[in-house]
């Protein structure tokens, strides 16, 4: 494409050398019919060689801000997706929070209010709390804490491009306004 570009532009190019290098066709440094003719066509070439450079260009900003608005819906995509991933961390970690302290709670009650008889019943009860606390996923919370800072980071480099991405297309509705 790039090729017969350049050979169109060439072509033009050399078009309008040529009609310049005829501008005073009589030689009598008057202005007749045959010089504004030769100036005529020259005007022709160069507007030719700019309308296909316009077009050349339009159809460059066409494809580059094709290609940004998929990179935007990208991102968006990308953004959605991790923000589903970070809400349902949360609220893991949110679940095991209360679960521990629901636990605990518990435990400091019935400690504060012992005598021997209530702490027999509580050995008893002890595997039932063993119970509920081997069903925490501890290996779980820990990759979710491990990976939530890199994450974060992601999200902070993320929100930069799209301010890049934001700026450039403010910067490019101005270009189509002017």
């Amino acid at each position: 494409m790039e090729k017969m570009d350049r050979e169109m532009d060439e072509a033009l190019e050399m078009k309008l050398q040529a009609l310049q290098a005829g501008d005073d066709e009589t030689g009598d440094g008057k202005v007749d019919l045959r010089d504004l003719k030769h100036q005529l066509d020259r005007v022709e070439a160069q507007l030719a060689l700019q309308d296909e450079q316009n077009r050349r260009l339009l159809r460059n900003q066409k494809r580059n801000l094709i290609l940004a608005v998929a990179l935007v819906a990208a991102l968006c995509v990308l953004i959605a997706v991790l923000m589903v991933q970070f809400r349902t961390a949360y609220h893991t970690v949110l679940d095991t929070c209360n679960q521990v302290n629901e636990l605990a709670g518990t435990l400091q009650d019935s400690l504060n209010t012992l005598d021997s008889a209530e702490l027999d019943a509580m050995m008893q009860t002890l595997p039932g709390i063993a119970d509920k606390l081997s069903k925490i996923d501890v290996d779980a919370l820990n990759s979710v804490m491990q990976k939530l800072p890199s994450a974060l980071d992601t999200l902070t480099a993320m929100q930069e491009q799209i301010n890049t991405i934001s700026n450039f297309f403010g910067n490019l509705g101005t270009v189509f306004r002017s």
